[in-house]
């Protein structure tokens, strides 16, 4: 494994970050205990960096993992709140459930358009310099999937991490003016702000192609490190194994996904483009929003390549 100093800040971490949201509430919604199994195994085999959320509901996961551990670990946890208040109350819940006197990374979550980030710019941002110069929080910045948010937000000097979608296709990434990625982030990454990438399986739909998809991040030469997903050993055997440019035979490959399922996330919008797209019949809207009868569907794909708000999951 190998680490690197997250941009201008005083961090360490390893560059195969462990993301927990696909354990979490929003999707897979593993037990606490099975949960920090796993993250523990990751911990033991020189995975130093986490990244978590208040709305993965997976504080208690990391807790449990660490447990005994002494090691060196990172954390980053964010945000979806947008005033003061809210925004200190969360960093308060994540330092009383980690049980850590300081939150290393804490983030803005989700900031998709720019009249969202000028809101909490006002409020929730405050509140995060304060705590970073109270030395409750070591760093902060934001996670978007926004290309034009992460160069508006990579002009101002207090931010000092970005989380942005780095994936093969660009695959759920807004770019509503076309710009190149690459330049966008190499800019950035010049600027010395961390930055480290979510979604290289671009939420699950490059599961069938996860040696090239994690390569392709992994060998990213604007990221400092990569954040993938994970549910059970076999995927982190898997993707260490990817990470480590070892050779993964194609038996291991089919444990790391067997049972996968598609999933609709909680914040489906109900828009109903995905019906059409199913030739099995395997969607229906259930109060108002999609819903995947899984004996039915095949996993082809289509349903989530047709949702315009990427909703749709394959974990």
């Amino acid at each position: 494994m190998k680490y690197v100093k997250l941009g201008k800040t005083s961090i360490v971490v390893s560059q195969f970050v462990f993301g927990t949201l696909t354990m979490g509430i929003l999707q897979r919604n593993l037990a606490a205990e099975e949960g920090a199994q796993l993250i523990r195994q990751a911990l033991e085999q020189g995975v130093t960096f986490l990244d978590t959320a208040q709305a993965y509901g997976t504080y208690n996961h990391l807790r449990k993992a660490l447990d005994g551990f002494y090691g060196q670990v990172v954390i980053a946890s964010k945000s979806g709140k947008q005033d003061y208040e809210g925004m200190a109350a969360a960093v308060e819940e994540a330092r009383r459930k980690l049980n850590r006197d300081v939150i290393d990374v804490f983030l803005l979550h989700a900031v998709q358009q720019e009249d969202d980030l000028d809101r909490r710019r006002q409020g929730a941002w405050q509140c995060l310099l304060e705590m970073k110069e109270k030395g409750l929080v070591k760093a902060v910045g934001l996670s978007t999937h926004n290309l034009k948010i992460v160069e508006k937000v990579s002009e101002w000097p207090e931010v000092d991490v970005i989380h942005p979608i780095v994936n093969k296709l660009n695959f759920g990434l807004i770019n509503e003016e076309k710009k190149n990625p690459v330049e966008v982030l190499r800019r950035t990454f010049e600027k010395a702000i961390g930055i480290y990438g979510m979604k290289p399986l671009a939420g699950g739909h490059l599961y069938q192609d996860a040696v090239s998809a994690l390569r392709f991040a992994f060998d990213f030469p604007y990221l400092h490190a990569v954040a993938v997903g994970m549910v059970k050993a076999e995927e982190l055997a898997v993707n260490l194994k990817i990470y480590n440019n070892e050779e993964v035979a194609s038996k291991e490959l089919a444990a790391a996904a067997k049972n996968k399922r598609m999933y609709v996330i909680p914040f489906c919008k109900g828009c109903g483009a995905c019906l059409p797209a199913c030739d099995q019949g395997a969607i229906s809207m259930v109060s108002d929003k999609a819903s995947i009868e899984h004996t039915i569907c095949i996993l082809c794909g289509y349903c989530r390549r047709e949702c315009p708000h990427s909703m749709i999951r394959i974990i």
